[in-house]
């Protein structure tokens, strides 16, 4: 009969075969979303990139302009606008810093690359095994290869969200929005 030794279990390589598309399908699932996390974060990253950048710039330059103090909307006149811009790239500069969103789009894209190798070699050996191109003491060292990398690579990736509901998102935009409030409160 056909089967292998792995930790002290025997399995049939029909079995095993399930397992390995069990496994092929779980590291492909993980390394699309290593992959969307990271494109999300790399867009977030860039748009609040810009945003800080042309909002500094707004700033800077009409700091120097004179403006009249007579009120144009709502009582609001035009070096409201340039304070309340100031306070909003402050904030969202303090966004950038603590956040680190480039920073942890690489770290998905380099753990969804490592998915990737992973499925491949998985591929690799599902088609060694249809082929007859290996023997059961080589799967058994080929398996117990792939759960040591699947391991290390649980161990050294981030966490992919798995559900949509943003609380803590609706919490960091609501301590933003008091910040620059305050921040334009104290300035008026």
């Amino acid at each position: 009969m056909n089967q292998i030794k792995q930790n002290d279990s025997e399995f049939n390589t029909p079995e095993f075969i399930c397992v390995l598309h069990s496994w092929l399908n779980r590291c492909r699932d993980a390394r699309n979303g290593h992959y969307q996390r990271a494109e999300k974060l790399f867009e977030l990253s860039q748009t609040l990139g810009y945003v800080l950048i042309y909002s500094t710039v707004f700033v800077t330059v009409f700091s120097f302009v004179s403006h009249e103090s007579t009120p144009t909307l709502f009582g609001i006149n035009k070096q409201h606008i340039v304070v309340l811009v100031g306070c909003i790239a402050a904030v969202i500069s303090g966004i950038v810093t603590q956040a680190r969103f480039g920073e942890r789009a690489e770290v998905h894209r380099s753990s969804g690359a490592r998915y990737a190798n992973l499925a491949r070699d998985i591929e690799e050996l599902q088609i060694k095994i249809n082929a007859g191109l290996i023997l059961d003491d080589a799967l058994s060292i080929q398996a117990s290869l792939i759960i040591k990398e699947w391991n290390n690579l649980s161990e050294d990736s981030l966490l992919t969200p798995h559900n949509k509901t943003h609380s803590k998102h609706a919490l960091h935009i609501l301590i933003a929005l008091l910040f620059i409030m305050m921040f334009f409160f104290v300035v008026i």
